[in-house]
């Protein structure tokens, strides 16, 4: 536990890649979306809703990339196993989205009790989501970065533990499984219910519910990869 405590720590000595350019790329959306939906208030038929919120979680999935591709190789050379490799990272990123969740939680609250910054913009508040139950609407911060985090990891993994031709096999499995699957619902007309289902998910199941029960097996499965990954 003390070599994957020590993994975790090390994750922050590259603090701009996980605390810098997140909050950064999040800071420049906010004021970017504050000075357009400013400058177009007048106009009765613009509702100030945005989804630059989305950034900070694109730029750590990338982020969770780079870490078994660049830092990976790094600590095996140091004598650190995979095991405590992949504890430590796990650690880590638990760590990152109960603390990012909490600051977007907080910037959420902010920008209810000022009406949307002035202007009546939803940057930071969660759609779909019961904002009056404050542990579904942190979990609904917190548990998206995990998603995304595991699934970077996931396919990181695969390039270190199969190379070009298992990103390849990955991306040709994903093209038959997404292309089959919408040939399927599109033949069987099932569109519609398909999206009578998304409609009647409450905004907890989506956030919340859903992306914890993707999170689990995906967290198992690059487990089980990192032990034979090469670096």
């Amino acid at each position: 536990m003390n070599r994957a405590l020590t993994v975790a720590r090390l994750q922050f000595v590259a603090w701009p890649s996980v605390v810098g350019w997140p909050w950064g790329i999040l800071a420049l959306s906010f004021l970017i979306n504050l000075a357009l939906f400013a400058a177009m208030q007048g106009d009765p038929n613009v509702q100030p809703t945005t989804g630059g919120l989305a950034s900070i979680y694109v730029v750590m999935f990338i982020a969770c990339i780079n870490t078994i591709t660049q830092d990976f190789p790094f600590a095996l050379g140091l004598g650190v196993s995979r095991r405590s490799f992949y504890l430590g990272n796990v650690l880590q990123f638990a760590a990152q989205a109960i603390g990012y969740a909490a600051v977007l939680y907080l910037l959420a609250v902010v920008e209810e009790a000022t009406d949307g910054w002035g202007i009546q913009l939803r940057f930071f508040g969660l759609p779909y989501l019961w904002v009056e139950n404050p542990v579904l609407r942190f979990l609904g911060f917190a548990l998206p970065f995990l998603l995304l985090g595991f699934i970077g990891i996931a396919i990181a993994l695969v390039f270190k533990r199969w190379g070009a031709n298992g990103m390849l096999t990955l991306s040709a499995a994903a093209l038959v499984v997404i292309g089959g699957l919408a040939t399927l619902v599109t033949w069987q007309g099932w569109w519609s219910a398909i999206g009578g289902w998304f409609a009647d998910q409450s905004g907890a199941a989506l956030l919340v519910g859903w992306p914890a029960l993707l999170t689990l097996p995906l967290a198992a499965v690059s487990y089980l990869v990192i032990r034979r990954a090469t670096p």
